[in-house]
Protein backbone atom coordinates (compact mmCIF):
# COMPACT_ATOMS: atom_id res chain seq x y z
CA UNK A 1 0.00 0.00 0.00
CA UNK A 2 1.34 3.42 -0.95
CA UNK A 3 1.52 5.76 2.04
CA UNK A 4 2.29 9.37 2.87
CA UNK A 5 4.40 10.82 5.63
CA UNK A 6 3.72 14.36 6.86
CA UNK A 7 4.49 17.00 4.23
CA UNK A 8 4.90 14.40 1.50
CA UNK A 9 1.18 15.09 1.01
CA UNK A 10 2.13 18.31 -0.77
CA UNK A 11 4.36 16.47 -3.20
CA UNK A 12 1.47 14.16 -4.00
CA UNK A 13 -0.68 17.16 -4.90
CA UNK A 14 1.91 18.48 -7.33
CA UNK A 15 2.43 15.09 -8.95
CA UNK A 16 -1.27 14.48 -9.41
CA UNK A 17 -1.80 17.90 -10.96
CA UNK A 18 1.03 17.55 -13.49
CA UNK A 19 0.01 18.14 -17.13
CA UNK A 20 -1.42 14.99 -18.78
CA UNK A 21 -0.24 13.50 -22.05
CA UNK A 22 -1.35 15.44 -25.10
CA UNK A 23 -3.76 12.68 -26.16
CA UNK A 24 -5.53 12.58 -22.79
CA UNK A 25 -9.34 12.34 -22.86
CA UNK A 26 -11.53 15.32 -22.08
CA UNK A 27 -11.55 15.83 -18.31
CA UNK A 28 -14.42 14.53 -16.18
CA UNK A 29 -13.70 17.54 -13.88
CA UNK A 30 -15.02 15.72 -10.79
CA UNK A 31 -15.86 12.05 -10.23
CA UNK A 32 -19.16 11.06 -11.87
CA UNK A 33 -22.13 10.59 -9.55
CA UNK A 34 -25.22 8.62 -10.36
CA UNK A 35 -26.71 5.14 -10.41
CA UNK A 36 -25.92 1.91 -12.24
CA UNK A 37 -28.40 -0.92 -12.70
CA UNK A 38 -26.04 -3.90 -12.26
CA UNK A 39 -25.92 -4.32 -8.48
CA UNK A 40 -29.65 -3.72 -8.03
CA UNK A 41 -30.62 -6.61 -10.28
CA UNK A 42 -33.78 -4.82 -11.36
CA UNK A 43 -35.09 -5.94 -14.76
CA UNK A 44 -34.20 -3.26 -17.28
CA UNK A 45 -37.31 -1.96 -19.03
CA UNK A 46 -38.59 1.43 -20.11
CA UNK A 47 -40.82 1.51 -17.04
CA UNK A 48 -38.16 0.54 -14.49
CA UNK A 49 -35.68 3.06 -15.88
CA UNK A 50 -38.25 5.86 -15.89
CA UNK A 51 -39.26 4.94 -12.33
CA UNK A 52 -35.60 5.04 -11.29
CA UNK A 53 -35.21 8.48 -12.87
CA UNK A 54 -38.26 9.63 -10.93
CA UNK A 55 -36.83 8.16 -7.71
CA UNK A 56 -33.49 9.89 -8.28
CA UNK A 57 -35.38 13.19 -8.24
CA UNK A 58 -37.92 12.52 -5.48
CA UNK A 59 -35.31 11.06 -3.09
CA UNK A 60 -33.18 14.20 -3.23
CA UNK A 61 -30.27 12.36 -4.85
CA UNK A 62 -30.33 14.57 -7.94
CA UNK A 63 -30.17 17.67 -5.77
CA UNK A 64 -27.29 16.12 -3.80
CA UNK A 65 -25.27 15.83 -7.03
CA UNK A 66 -26.21 12.48 -8.57
CA UNK A 67 -26.70 12.87 -12.31
CA UNK A 68 -26.12 9.67 -14.31
CA UNK A 69 -28.68 6.89 -14.71
CA UNK A 70 -26.60 4.10 -16.25
CA UNK A 71 -28.02 1.00 -17.93
CA UNK A 72 -25.65 -1.91 -17.48
CA UNK A 73 -25.77 -5.25 -19.34
CA UNK A 74 -29.27 -6.29 -20.40
CA UNK A 75 -30.47 -3.35 -22.45
CA UNK A 76 -29.43 -4.57 -25.91
CA UNK A 77 -30.94 -6.93 -28.45
CA UNK A 78 -28.71 -9.99 -29.03
CA UNK A 79 -28.02 -9.05 -32.65
CA UNK A 80 -27.39 -5.90 -34.64
CA UNK A 81 -29.96 -4.57 -37.09
CA UNK A 82 -29.89 -5.06 -40.86
CA UNK A 83 -27.46 -2.14 -41.22
CA UNK A 84 -25.09 -3.52 -38.58
CA UNK A 85 -26.10 -1.07 -35.85
CA UNK A 86 -26.77 -1.75 -32.19
CA UNK A 87 -30.41 -1.87 -31.15
CA UNK A 88 -32.28 -2.01 -27.87
CA UNK A 89 -34.09 -5.16 -26.82
CA UNK A 90 -37.50 -4.61 -28.50
CA UNK A 91 -39.45 -6.31 -25.70
CA UNK A 92 -37.83 -4.32 -22.90
CA UNK A 93 -37.44 -1.03 -24.78
CA UNK A 94 -40.03 -0.96 -27.57
CA UNK A 95 -39.40 2.74 -28.19
CA UNK A 96 -35.61 2.45 -28.07
CA UNK A 97 -33.05 4.26 -25.94
CA UNK A 98 -33.40 7.81 -27.28
CA UNK A 99 -36.74 8.50 -25.51
CA UNK A 100 -35.21 7.36 -22.21
CA UNK A 101 -32.27 9.72 -22.69
CA UNK A 102 -34.75 12.51 -23.38
CA UNK A 103 -36.73 11.57 -20.25
CA UNK A 104 -33.56 11.73 -18.17
CA UNK A 105 -32.58 15.08 -19.68
CA UNK A 106 -36.05 16.49 -19.05
CA UNK A 107 -35.56 15.64 -15.36
CA UNK A 108 -32.16 17.28 -15.10
CA UNK A 109 -30.32 13.95 -15.35
CA UNK A 110 -28.05 12.15 -17.82
CA UNK A 111 -28.20 8.67 -19.34
CA UNK A 112 -25.42 6.11 -19.48
CA UNK A 113 -25.12 2.79 -21.27
CA UNK A 114 -23.04 -0.39 -21.19
CA UNK A 115 -21.01 -1.98 -23.99
CA UNK A 116 -18.03 -4.26 -24.52
CA UNK A 117 -15.60 -4.91 -27.35
CA UNK A 118 -16.08 -8.67 -26.94
CA UNK A 119 -19.00 -9.48 -24.59
CA UNK A 120 -17.53 -12.82 -23.58
CA UNK A 121 -19.19 -13.74 -20.28
CA UNK A 122 -20.38 -10.32 -19.12
CA UNK A 123 -24.11 -10.54 -19.74
CA UNK A 124 -24.61 -9.54 -23.38
CA UNK A 125 -24.29 -11.49 -26.63
CA UNK A 126 -20.81 -11.69 -28.24
CA UNK A 127 -22.46 -10.99 -31.60
CA UNK A 128 -22.90 -7.36 -30.65
CA UNK A 129 -19.34 -6.77 -29.42
CA UNK A 130 -17.93 -3.37 -30.29
CA UNK A 131 -14.53 -4.49 -31.62
CA UNK A 132 -14.15 -3.09 -35.16
CA UNK A 133 -17.56 -1.38 -34.86
CA UNK A 134 -16.36 1.52 -32.74
CA UNK A 135 -17.23 4.34 -35.14
CA UNK A 136 -20.74 3.09 -35.85
CA UNK A 137 -21.44 2.35 -32.19
CA UNK A 138 -20.21 5.74 -30.99
CA UNK A 139 -22.39 7.47 -33.60
CA UNK A 140 -25.35 5.39 -32.46
CA UNK A 141 -24.85 6.35 -28.82
CA UNK A 142 -24.48 10.01 -29.77
CA UNK A 143 -27.66 9.91 -31.87
CA UNK A 144 -29.57 8.45 -28.93
CA UNK A 145 -28.37 11.23 -26.60
CA UNK A 146 -26.23 8.97 -24.40
CA UNK A 147 -23.96 10.82 -21.95
CA UNK A 148 -21.84 8.03 -20.41
CA UNK A 149 -20.34 4.81 -21.73
CA UNK A 150 -19.16 1.95 -19.53
CA UNK A 151 -16.91 -0.13 -21.80
CA UNK A 152 -16.14 -3.53 -20.25
CA UNK A 153 -13.27 -5.67 -21.64
CA UNK A 154 -15.02 -9.05 -21.08
CA UNK A 155 -12.43 -11.36 -22.57
CA UNK A 156 -9.97 -13.77 -20.97
CA UNK A 157 -7.10 -12.66 -23.23
CA UNK A 158 -5.80 -9.47 -21.62
CA UNK A 159 -2.65 -8.56 -23.51
CA UNK A 160 -1.95 -4.93 -22.67
CA UNK A 161 -1.23 -3.98 -26.29
CA UNK A 162 -4.60 -5.33 -27.38
CA UNK A 163 -6.41 -3.62 -24.52
CA UNK A 164 -4.86 -0.28 -25.41
CA UNK A 165 -5.73 -0.83 -29.09
CA UNK A 166 -9.42 -1.53 -28.54
CA UNK A 167 -10.00 0.88 -25.67
CA UNK A 168 -8.26 3.68 -27.60
CA UNK A 169 -10.31 2.90 -30.71
CA UNK A 170 -13.54 3.54 -28.79
CA UNK A 171 -12.03 6.64 -27.19
CA UNK A 172 -11.28 8.07 -30.63
CA UNK A 173 -14.71 7.11 -31.95
CA UNK A 174 -16.46 8.85 -29.06
CA UNK A 175 -14.43 12.00 -29.67
CA UNK A 176 -15.41 11.94 -33.33
CA UNK A 177 -19.10 11.39 -32.58
CA UNK A 178 -19.81 15.06 -31.98
CA UNK A 179 -21.23 14.45 -28.49
CA UNK A 180 -19.47 14.68 -25.13
CA UNK A 181 -19.75 11.18 -23.66
CA UNK A 182 -17.92 10.30 -20.44
CA UNK A 183 -15.78 7.24 -21.19
CA UNK A 184 -15.36 4.65 -18.42
CA UNK A 185 -13.39 1.44 -19.02
CA UNK A 186 -12.91 -1.80 -17.12
CA UNK A 187 -9.70 -3.61 -18.14
CA UNK A 188 -9.99 -5.98 -15.15
CA UNK A 189 -12.80 -8.17 -16.58
CA UNK A 190 -10.16 -10.39 -18.12
CA UNK A 191 -7.43 -12.91 -17.36
CA UNK A 192 -5.51 -10.12 -15.61
CA UNK A 193 -7.67 -8.84 -12.74
CA UNK A 194 -4.95 -6.33 -11.84
CA UNK A 195 -4.74 -4.67 -15.26
CA UNK A 196 -6.53 -1.59 -13.96
CA UNK A 197 -3.93 -0.91 -11.29
CA UNK A 198 -0.84 -2.21 -13.12
CA UNK A 199 -1.10 0.31 -15.94
CA UNK A 200 -1.81 4.01 -16.33
CA UNK A 201 -5.08 4.45 -18.25
CA UNK A 202 -5.32 8.20 -17.84
CA UNK A 203 -4.47 8.83 -21.51
CA UNK A 204 -7.14 6.36 -22.66
CA UNK A 205 -10.29 7.03 -20.63
CA UNK A 206 -11.98 9.53 -18.34
CA UNK A 207 -12.60 6.82 -15.73
CA UNK A 208 -10.92 3.42 -15.29
CA UNK A 209 -11.58 0.52 -12.94
CA UNK A 210 -8.70 -0.22 -10.60
CA UNK A 211 -10.03 -3.16 -8.55
CA UNK A 212 -11.93 -6.42 -8.80
CA UNK A 213 -15.73 -6.61 -8.66
CA UNK A 214 -17.08 -5.28 -5.36
CA UNK A 215 -19.76 -7.22 -3.48
CA UNK A 216 -21.76 -6.17 -0.38
CA UNK A 217 -19.45 -7.68 2.24
CA UNK A 218 -16.67 -6.36 4.45
CA UNK A 219 -14.20 -8.82 2.93
CA UNK A 220 -12.34 -12.03 3.77
CA UNK A 221 -9.59 -14.12 2.22
CA UNK A 222 -11.97 -16.70 0.76
CA UNK A 223 -13.89 -13.97 -1.02
CA UNK A 224 -10.68 -12.43 -2.37
CA UNK A 225 -9.51 -15.84 -3.60
CA UNK A 226 -12.67 -16.17 -5.70
CA UNK A 227 -11.81 -12.95 -7.55
CA UNK A 228 -14.22 -10.71 -5.65
CA UNK A 229 -13.61 -7.90 -3.19
CA UNK A 230 -15.30 -6.72 -0.05
CA UNK A 231 -15.26 -3.06 0.96
CA UNK A 232 -12.02 -3.15 2.96
CA UNK A 233 -10.23 -5.19 0.27
CA UNK A 234 -11.29 -2.96 -2.61
CA UNK A 235 -10.16 0.11 -0.67
CA UNK A 236 -6.72 -1.37 -0.03
CA UNK A 237 -6.38 -2.56 -3.63
CA UNK A 238 -7.06 0.96 -4.95
CA UNK A 239 -3.90 2.49 -3.48
CA UNK A 240 -1.44 1.66 -6.32
CA UNK A 241 -3.52 3.62 -8.84
CA UNK A 242 -3.36 6.86 -6.80
CA UNK A 243 -0.74 8.62 -9.00
CA UNK A 244 -3.05 8.36 -12.00
CA UNK A 245 -5.95 10.41 -10.64
CA UNK A 246 -6.66 14.11 -10.93
CA UNK A 247 -9.05 16.43 -12.79
CA UNK A 248 -8.22 14.69 -16.10
CA UNK A 249 -8.85 11.12 -14.96
CA UNK A 250 -10.73 9.29 -12.20
CA UNK A 251 -9.83 5.92 -10.66
CA UNK A 252 -12.83 3.64 -10.09
CA UNK A 253 -12.87 1.02 -7.29
CA UNK A 254 -16.33 -0.14 -8.53
CA UNK A 255 -19.92 0.84 -7.87
CA UNK A 256 -21.30 1.46 -4.39
CA UNK A 257 -22.97 -1.37 -2.48
CA UNK A 258 -24.65 0.87 0.11
CA UNK A 259 -28.19 -0.33 0.80
CA UNK A 260 -27.71 -3.81 -0.69
CA UNK A 261 -27.92 -6.97 1.43
CA UNK A 262 -25.88 -10.11 0.74
CA UNK A 263 -28.89 -12.38 0.11
CA UNK A 264 -30.49 -9.78 -2.14
CA UNK A 265 -27.29 -9.48 -4.17
CA UNK A 266 -26.95 -13.27 -4.42
CA UNK A 267 -30.53 -13.62 -5.68
CA UNK A 268 -29.94 -10.93 -8.28
CA UNK A 269 -26.71 -12.55 -9.54
CA UNK A 270 -27.26 -16.33 -9.56
CA UNK A 271 -24.46 -16.92 -12.08
CA UNK A 272 -21.77 -15.35 -9.89
CA UNK A 273 -19.62 -17.69 -7.76
CA UNK A 274 -20.15 -15.91 -4.46
CA UNK A 275 -19.36 -18.75 -2.08
CA UNK A 276 -21.09 -19.08 1.30
CA UNK A 277 -23.47 -16.40 2.64
CA UNK A 278 -21.90 -13.50 4.50
CA UNK A 279 -23.30 -10.97 6.95
CA UNK A 280 -24.88 -7.83 5.53
CA UNK A 281 -22.86 -4.67 5.89
CA UNK A 282 -23.78 -2.91 9.13
CA UNK A 283 -24.76 0.75 9.22
CA UNK A 284 -21.26 1.53 10.52
CA UNK A 285 -19.67 -0.40 7.64
CA UNK A 286 -21.89 1.28 5.07
CA UNK A 287 -20.94 4.72 6.34
CA UNK A 288 -17.29 3.62 6.24
CA UNK A 289 -17.75 2.40 2.66
CA UNK A 290 -19.21 5.73 1.53
CA UNK A 291 -16.52 7.65 3.42
CA UNK A 292 -13.66 5.62 1.94
CA UNK A 293 -14.98 5.98 -1.63
CA UNK A 294 -15.15 9.75 -1.08
CA UNK A 295 -11.57 9.71 0.20
CA UNK A 296 -10.58 7.81 -2.97
CA UNK A 297 -12.17 10.53 -5.14
CA UNK A 298 -14.11 7.63 -6.66
CA UNK A 299 -17.21 7.75 -8.83
CA UNK A 300 -20.24 7.62 -6.55
CA UNK A 301 -22.49 5.30 -8.53
CA UNK A 302 -25.23 3.91 -6.31
CA UNK A 303 -26.28 0.35 -7.02
CA UNK A 304 -29.32 -0.13 -4.80
CA UNK A 305 -32.90 -0.07 -6.01
CA UNK A 306 -33.73 3.62 -5.63
CA UNK A 307 -37.46 2.93 -5.95
CA UNK A 308 -37.56 1.16 -2.58
CA UNK A 309 -34.64 2.84 -0.80
CA UNK A 310 -35.06 3.17 2.97
CA UNK A 311 -34.29 6.35 4.90
CA UNK A 312 -31.05 5.05 6.39
CA UNK A 313 -29.65 4.36 2.92
CA UNK A 314 -30.87 7.69 1.57
CA UNK A 315 -29.23 9.52 4.48
CA UNK A 316 -25.87 7.90 3.77
CA UNK A 317 -26.00 8.49 0.02
CA UNK A 318 -27.03 12.14 0.34
CA UNK A 319 -24.54 13.24 3.02
CA UNK A 320 -23.41 16.48 1.40
CA UNK A 321 -20.42 16.97 3.67
CA UNK A 322 -18.97 13.64 2.53
CA UNK A 323 -20.00 14.20 -1.09
CA UNK A 324 -18.14 17.53 -1.07
CA UNK A 325 -14.91 15.68 -0.24
CA UNK A 326 -15.45 13.27 -3.13
CA UNK A 327 -16.30 16.13 -5.50
CA UNK A 328 -13.37 18.36 -4.54
CA UNK A 329 -11.96 19.85 -7.78
CA UNK A 330 -8.41 18.63 -7.12
CA UNK A 331 -9.73 15.06 -7.61
CA UNK A 332 -6.94 13.68 -5.46
CA UNK A 333 -7.06 10.16 -4.06
CA UNK A 334 -6.51 10.04 -0.32
CA UNK A 335 -3.55 8.04 0.97
CA UNK A 336 -2.62 6.56 4.37
CA UNK A 337 0.12 8.08 6.47
CA UNK A 338 3.36 6.15 6.80
CA UNK A 339 3.28 6.55 10.59
CA UNK A 340 -0.22 5.09 10.92
CA UNK A 341 -2.02 3.60 7.92
CA UNK A 342 -5.36 3.99 9.71
CA UNK A 343 -5.09 7.75 9.04
CA UNK A 344 -6.13 8.54 5.45
CA UNK A 345 -5.33 12.04 4.16
CA UNK A 346 -6.88 13.88 1.20
CA UNK A 347 -5.81 17.48 0.46
CA UNK A 348 -8.66 19.75 -0.69
CA UNK A 349 -8.76 22.71 -3.03
CA UNK A 350 -9.57 25.29 -0.35
CA UNK A 351 -6.45 24.42 1.65
CA UNK A 352 -8.23 22.22 4.17
CA UNK A 353 -7.60 18.49 4.50
CA UNK A 354 -10.06 15.61 4.69
CA UNK A 355 -8.96 13.03 7.25
CA UNK A 356 -10.50 9.59 7.60
CA UNK A 357 -9.63 7.71 10.79
CA UNK A 358 -10.24 4.14 9.63
CA UNK A 359 -10.52 1.24 12.04
CA UNK A 360 -10.37 -2.07 10.12
CA UNK A 361 -10.10 -4.06 13.36
CA UNK A 362 -12.66 -6.13 15.23
CA UNK A 363 -12.81 -3.88 18.32
CA UNK A 364 -13.04 -0.13 19.03
CA UNK A 365 -9.82 1.82 18.53
CA UNK A 366 -8.66 5.28 19.55
CA UNK A 367 -6.88 6.80 16.57
CA UNK A 368 -4.79 9.96 16.86
CA UNK A 369 -3.04 12.30 14.46
CA UNK A 370 -2.27 16.01 14.32
CA UNK A 371 -2.52 18.92 11.91
CA UNK A 372 1.19 18.87 11.02
CA UNK A 373 1.11 15.15 10.18
CA UNK A 374 -1.76 15.64 7.73
CA UNK A 375 0.01 18.52 5.97
CA UNK A 376 -1.34 21.61 7.75
CA UNK A 377 0.99 24.15 9.39
CA UNK A 378 1.12 27.86 10.08
CA UNK A 379 -1.80 28.22 12.47
CA UNK A 380 -2.25 28.16 16.24
CA UNK A 381 -5.76 26.71 15.99
CA UNK A 382 -7.70 24.50 13.62
CA UNK A 383 -11.37 23.78 13.03
CA UNK A 384 -12.34 20.12 12.87
CA UNK A 385 -15.69 19.37 11.26
CA UNK A 386 -17.10 15.88 11.79
CA UNK A 387 -18.72 15.00 8.45
CA UNK A 388 -21.14 12.44 9.89
CA UNK A 389 -22.04 14.24 13.13
CA UNK A 390 -22.13 17.60 11.28
CA UNK A 391 -20.57 19.47 14.19
CA UNK A 392 -17.37 21.48 14.64
CA UNK A 393 -14.71 21.68 17.32
CA UNK A 394 -11.50 23.67 17.68
CA UNK A 395 -8.06 22.17 18.31
CA UNK A 396 -4.51 23.43 18.65
CA UNK A 397 -3.47 20.57 16.38
CA UNK A 398 -4.36 17.23 17.93
CA UNK A 399 -7.04 15.15 16.22
CA UNK A 400 -8.39 12.10 18.01
CA UNK A 401 -11.48 9.90 17.83
CA UNK A 402 -12.56 6.52 19.20
CA UNK A 403 -13.73 4.63 16.13
CA UNK A 404 -15.98 1.54 16.22
CA UNK A 405 -14.84 -1.66 14.52
CA UNK A 406 -14.96 -1.44 10.72
CA UNK A 407 -15.80 2.22 11.11
CA UNK A 408 -14.53 5.56 9.87
CA UNK A 409 -14.48 8.93 11.60
CA UNK A 410 -14.44 11.38 8.69
CA UNK A 411 -13.20 14.89 9.41
CA UNK A 412 -12.38 18.10 7.59
CA UNK A 413 -9.50 19.98 9.22
CA UNK A 414 -9.08 23.68 8.40
CA UNK A 415 -6.63 26.35 9.54
CA UNK A 416 -8.20 29.16 11.55
CA UNK A 417 -7.11 32.76 10.93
Amino acid sequence: MRRLSGLVVCAAVLAACAPPASDAPQPPQTPPMGWNSWNSGIPLTERTVEDTIDAMVSSGMRDAGYRYVNLDAGWAAPTRDADGNLQADPARFPHGIAPLAAYAHDHGLLLGIYHSPFNEGCGQDPRIGGANHEGADARTFASWGVDYLKYDWCRLDAGHTDQVKYFAAMRDALRASGRRIVYSINPNSSGDPDAGSEFDWSHIADVSRDAMDLVPAWGDELLWDTGLAGVSQAFSAAAPAAPHDGPKHVNDPDMLVVGIGWNEFARNHPTMSLGPPRPDLTDVEQRAHFSLWAMLAAPLLAGNDLRSMDEATRTILTNRDVIAVDQDPLVLQGLPLLADDRVIVKPLADGSVAVALFNPGAGPATIRTDAHAVGLTGSAKYTVRDLWQHDETTTTGDVERTVPPHGVAMLRVTRRP
